[in-house]
């Protein structure tokens, strides 16, 4: 049998592995619009056929099986030309944006007598099978009703990476929002058993967890012609569980996706309290041995990732081979699809406006120049624009298109929307501005982010400055830029120490932040304007991040791992400090051309820090201390056995030394020249820090700082 691949992007990997293991199969082609992932992916598993397009693909492979594993709104009209071209088809889910579609393509599919199957793969995991075959068997009696719970972590990089500069990601412009990738999930395995739905009932709250208030809760109550159910679709809630309970009336079976294991509680004739006792007895019992069963299948490769996605290929091979019923039927497919469309009308996502907001009244103006802050709505920036406008300052600020603005709006300040790697967005941004703070960089750490968000983004708003012919630039770098692992041990580092002589051997984050920053030196060096550099140690405070790389690991706030005795002196600055210091700088004509160290004056070891701070928000956690010499040697180790894998490393000696080097960042010159000095001890720090995590712990809202934008981890990675 003949297969062709369509699409190059995550999933096409495992369709890739799992057509290859079906005896017979060969994958003769591959097909993406872009040539240079389509080759990648070819290199990758051995594939030579590649192409741009289906056309192409069959006309010089002749499939037999075409597999589409693009992003859905490209399903139909990719589905569409392979049938044409009397291919079968597999299409991951969803197979169609509309019912009216997937009629059209089944209608099509039977005019040209090929098949076509989407990828409701779950349906078909080994857990799943067991609990169908409780079902089918009669062992649950006739079911009442299905509980399909399914949570989603949005920091993955499909929610949260810009394809390109002010582009947002693809699952965001779908009918459905966001939810119209995942939705079939929870569906197909739930509409089996309660039938057709003659009722649904769809409820929605937010959390602020996505972008534009967009809901991140759904409950889904369907009255189905067979039995009730419940779906819940949960991005706010963790852990990201994904379950169904099936409830009968001989048994309830829950089946969990993530951990592969199926529990089953039958009715039991015992006594009620004897019941009592054995429920738990006999849960543990099942998830001890099925934990043991799986860990030992999956050793010996008959348990896999994904399982599911195998056994539907490989069932739909043999559809084609023995022209029979494909294992994802027409009446199953177009019935998820049918209840998509209703959810979609009773969510009614709505569509994301990028127009500038422009509040109707502002806040009390003392001040007469106007503050452009880029990077505004991240960890640092978001607690910037609040005291620059409590002091009355104009403020202006420059969002992402994914960044939550609630906090922003309630300010009364002026968001307007774009990148700073996009100049074309920044045009309008400039109109009427006298100082630019730029605090916004790349900070996933990615090549591709430092290069677009730190280093272009920086060269444009540089550009924009000198075209507007602004008052003052205020640029936040970091102490990364500093050659640390040049320094002798409690060396005093001014702003006169020597930068980094190997940046990238820090990583492209620290490579890029010291780039960037040479940007800001040539632009002072024109003289077109007043230039500033702040370069502060590592930002905390609350909302931020606690526990950072410098301190060592934290497993899940259980045990902190400490690299070293914990003697480390701390390059920390409170988050309040480091906004008096750019507020100082912004006000001060004695920061004009000059580059300042910002760190709090008060000497914290790690020790300190961990008794004082961490062991008070998780007094039950157990703290080790990783000898340093130790710690050096397992990271050297790493590094050989990466090179044996031709592997990136997770890290290198060089950044191990260049973040453990125990040296002191000198602040007098802040201090002396724009008499800045820390106002808020490190005692007082850690009361507001227990304050905001008792309250808010760890979720996102509105009313506490948003992590994940801009600039908030320039210092709390590295320094």
């Amino acid at each position: 049998m003949r297969i062709g691949i369509v699409g190059c992007g995550l999933n096409s990997d495992y369709h890739i592995n799992f057509a290859g293991t079906y005896q017979g199969a060969k994958i003769v082609g591959i097909a993406d619009r872009d040539s240079a992932k389509a080759r990648e992916c070819g290199a990758k598993h051995g594939i030579a056929g590649i192409y741009s397009g289906i056309a192409e693909l069959v006309k010089h492979e002749q499939p037999d099986v075409v597999h589409i594993v693009t992003p859905p709104r490209a399903h139909y009209a990719l589905v569409k030309e392979a049938l044409e071209l009397k291919c079968h088809v597999l299409v991951e889910k969803p197979m169609a944006l509309s019912l009216r579609e997937a009629k059209e393509l089944f209608g099509l599919a039977d005019r040209h007598r090929v098949k076509l199957c989407t990828m409701h793969n779950h349906f078909f995991d080994p857990c799943m099978s067991e609990a169908r075959d409780h079902v089918e068997n009669g062992r649950a009696g006739r079911i009442i009703n299905v509980e399909s719970y399914y949570g989603l972590n949005t920091r993955i990089p499909a929610f949260r990476e810009y394809p390109a500069p002010g582009v947002i990601p693809w699952l965001y412009t779908l009918p459905g929002g966001v939810y119209h990738d995942f939705m079939a999930h929870p569906l197909y395995v739930l509409l089996e058993y309660t039938g057709r739905p003659r009722e649904i009932k769809v409820m929605k709250q937010s959390h602020g967890v996505l972008p534009w208030d967009m809901p991140d809760e759904l409950r889904i109550l369907i009255n189905g012609e067979k039995a009730f159910g419940t779906v819940t679709f949960s991005f706010a809630a963790r852990p990201h569980l994904h379950f169904v309970r099936i409830y009968g009336t001989k048994m309830m079976a829950e089946v969990d996706f993530n951990t592969m294991v199926t529990v089953t509680h039958p009715v039991s004739p015992l006594p009620k309290a004897a019941q009592k006792a054995l429920y738990n007895i006999s849960g543990s019992r099942q998830l001890f041995s099925k934990t043991v069963s799986n860990t030992i299948n999956f050793v010996r490769g008959k348990l896999k990732g994904y399982q599911g996605m195998e056994v539907l290929i490989h069932k739909f091979y043999d559809s084609v081979k023995q022209n029979s019923a494909p294992p994802v039927t027409r009446q199953q497919a177009l019935l998820v699809i049918e209840t998509m469309d209703e959810i979609w009308r009773q969510v009614n996502p709505e569509q994301a406006s990028f127009a500038p907001v422009i509040p109707q009244q502002a806040y009390a103006l003392k001040h007469k120049e106007k503050i452009l802050v880029t990077g505004g709505t991240g960890f640092l920036g978001a607690r910037l624009v609040e005291r620059l406008a409590a002091y009355g300052y104009p403020v202006r600020v420059l969002a992402r298109k994914l960044a939550n603005i609630g906090r922003l709006k309630k300010l009364g300040v002026e968001i307007f929307f774009g990148d700073v790697a996009d100049k074309e967005s920044l045009k309008p941004l400039f109109e009427g501005i006298d100082i630019v703070i730029h605090a916004a960089a790349g900070t996933s750490g990615s090549k591709r982010d430092s290069e677009t968000g730190t280093i272009q983004g920086t060269r444009n708003v540089l550009e924009m400055s000198e075209k507007s012919r602004i008052q003052k630039f205020v640029y936040i770098s970091s102490c990364s830029v500093y050659g640390v692992a040049d320094y002798k041990a409690n060396q005093l580092v001014s702003e006169d120490s020597s930068l980094e002589r190997q940046p990238l051997k820090r990583g492209a984050y620290s490579a890029s932040k010291q780039q960037a920053e040479g940007l800001v030196m040539e632009a002072m060096k024109k003289n077109k304007f007043p230039v500033v550099i702040l370069r502060p140690g590592t930002i905390y405070g609350p909302g931020g991040e606690l526990f950072t790389p410098m301190m060592g690991f934290s497993l899940f706030n259980k045990a902190f791992i400490v690299i070293g005795n914990g003697k480390f002196e701390l390059p920390i600055v409170y988050i309040d400090n480091l906004v008096e210091a750019i507020t100082a700088s912004v006000r001060s004509s004695k920061a004009d051309n000059k580059i300042f160290n910002v760190v709090d004056s008060e000497r914290i070891t790690k020790r300190q820090y961990i008794r004082k701070l961490m062991k008070r928000l998780y007094p039950g956690s157990r703290t080790i201390y990783f000898p340093y010499s130790l710690f050096y040697a397992v990271t050297w180790a790493q590094e050989i056995l990466c090179r044996v894998l031709k592997r990136e490393p997770f890290l290198s000696r060089y950044r191990l030394t260049s973040s453990q080097r125990n040296i002191r960042y000198d602040n007098s010159r802040i201090i002396g020249r724009l008499g800045w000095r820390p106002s808020v001890s490190f005692g007082e720090a850690v009361e507001a820090i227990i304050k905001f995590e008792r309250k808010d712990g760890s979720a996102s809202t509105e009313e506490s700082p948003q992590p994940g934008q801009p600039h908030e981890m320039v210092a709390v990675q590295r320094h």
